[in-house]
């Protein structure tokens, strides 16, 4: 195959790629006729972690805009993802029953603003606003990392998760340990690791060359993934203890070890 040949390929792909983002189930948030198709709530939220304070809000209930994206029949809801775009193109999701597990709202104005909708606040070295839409939850005390609170955002849309997670997902998602297991891995540490290069960048790759199951011992790694800072001082992982179990541990090592033998080349 040529170079011109190669080229076109890869365009090609690209295309074919976009074209199958394309038929997943998505709302727009921007859309003009979104005032019309829901209702506007206030909502009251006791302690904003963005803003570190109470606040109050108009929002849209999420479940309302989750339920306008149909999941193909036939398919389970617990293989499917809720997908939050914002403006830059940043991406968080969230397994779909967890979306409508609690009461979750797409606020778009803050009561407290005066005559703009929205309060800045520092985002790094930035001041800027949530604007257009904001995800936030009533309950208070949820797990932040279960329950996320994306600013900036234009569409909430649905994808399989195999397709969302790509080489990360396990093949054998047959077995309950291993299913829970990565169940677990997308909500607290994909974000900064990978698998098969799928995921995020601020830990180290833990599939390819070596599973990480393959250099660190099994009681170890379950007792490093639990509470880092416990055997690395320095570390930027965070510790887990509060938040998951010895066993569900166990079942995010169990996964690891399934990865190996699904390594991309």
């Amino acid at each position: 195959m040529n170079n011109k040949q190669c080229i076109l390929s890869l365009i090609i792909f690209i295309w074919a790629q976009s074209s199958l983002a394309a038929d997943w189930p998505k709302f727009e948030l921007t859309s003009t006729d979104l005032a019309h198709s829901l209702k506007a709530q206030t909502i009251d939220i006791s302690h904003d972690p963005v803003y570190k304070s109470a606040k109050q809000y108009q929002a849209y209930l999420l479940s309302d805009i989750i339920k306008k994206l149909a999941i193909p029949d036939g398919q389970h809801s617990e293989d499917w993802m809720v997908v939050f775009t914002a403006t830059d193109g940043y991406k968080v999701a969230m397994t779909y029953p967890d979306a409508l597990q609690e009461q979750g709202y797409i606020a778009f104005k803050d009561n407290s603003a005066d005559s703009n909708n929205w309060q800045s606040f520092k985002f790094g070295k930035k001041t800027i606003t949530p604007e257009p839409y904001y995800l936030v939850w009533s309950k208070a005390g949820l797990d932040e990392w279960r329950y996320p609170w994306p600013f900036q955002l234009v569409t909430v849309s649905l994808q399989p998760t195999t397709e969302y997670y790509g080489a990360a997902a396990p093949t054998n998602s047959k077995n309950p340990q291993v299913k829970n297991g990565f169940s677990l891995f997308s909500r607290y540490c994909i974000r900064c690791h990978s698998v098969n290069l799928a995921g995020g960048t601020v830990g180290p790759e833990l599939n390819i060359p070596k599973n990480v199951s393959e250099y660190f011992k099994e009681q170890e790694l379950a007792g490093f993934i639990r509470n880092a800072p416990a055997y690395r001082a320095g570390t930027k992982m965070p510790s887990f203890e509060a938040l998951i179990s010895a066993e569900d541990t166990q079942a995010i090592v169990h996964y690891l070890k399934q990865k190996k033998s699904e390594k991309v080349q």
